[in-house]
């Protein structure tokens, strides 16, 4: 913990935040990945539904079960119960490999980036396929995951003029993070690959796929695997493998 933080703060008539940093860092999403857990393993009542940004956790009440007095008091004590920014992620994580085609005409500002970065074309394709970003939180669009944070070498601003259209299942890149999009947008970030996972598929049985704690890699294809798997791809999965982390 540091001198300001974490802060706790109603939101609106229902709602309490319980910030961790104000700055994007991993133990700050670490911190608040972990409270909401242990908040709902809790299972109180009045508490009706829970999500995290990238370094909090929000809470939404039903405040007439309980005064906000006693709610702010039990959220107060659970705070204080340990060092939330080492704690432990979640438990059943997951991780995803996805198959991503980087570059080419499919992706076209990657040699852009890769030349901010001051990689080489097998430098950063290496760096995605064997980094493990981690699913920092769920947002924007349904199931759409903000995933990092990748080395500092990865920095980058976002666009000086936002792009009309990057289209669906689109792997884009700023500020030490990674995005899938879930559906075509426009956006300031830039295009480094094409998948075909679709974040949000409402044909399977489990809709939204990603959680926010899961990791995420991936797996280079070219144009013409991408368009084979794009060509039996009801399901959204996009060819993708998703195993069990533990630990």
């Amino acid at each position: 913990m540091t001198d300001n933080f974490p802060k706790m703060n109603f939101v609106g008539l229902d709602g309490i935040l319980v910030q961790f940093s104000q700055e994007i860092c991993e133990s700050g999403n670490s911190a608040a990945l972990a409270f909401r857990q242990e908040i709902e393993k809790k299972n109180h009542p009045y508490i009706i539904e829970s999500s995290n940004s990238l370094t909090a956790a929000y809470f939404r009440l039903d405040i007439k079960i309980s005064p906000a007095d006693s709610i702010l008091n039990f959220f107060d004590d659970v705070l204080k119960e340990k060092n939330w920014y080492t704690s432990e992620l979640p438990l059943n994580r997951k991780l995803f490999k996805i198959p991503c085609v980087f570059g080419t005409d499919l992706a076209p500002q990657f040699e852009k980036v890769i030349k901010l970065a001051k990689l080489s074309r097998a430098q950063a394709i290496s760096e995605f396929t064997t980094t493990k970003t981690r699913v920092m939180t769920i947002g924007f669009s349904p199931g759409q995951p903000y995933a990092g944070l990748l080395s500092e070498k990865w920095d980058v601003p976002r666009l000086a003029e936002v792009s009309k259209n990057v289209p669906k299942s689109a792997l884009v890149c700023a500020i030490r993070q990674l995005i899938i999009f879930s559906n075509s947008t426009p956006t300031g970030w830039h295009h480094i690959g094409q998948t075909a996972f679709e974040c949000f598929n409402s044909n399977r049985q489990q809709p939204i796929l990603l959680n926010p704690g899961d990791e995420i890699t991936f797996l280079e294809i070219n144009p013409s695997e991408l368009a084979q798997i794009k060509s039996n791809n009801s399901d959204g999965l996009g060819g993708v493998k998703i195993s069990e982390i533990r630990t």
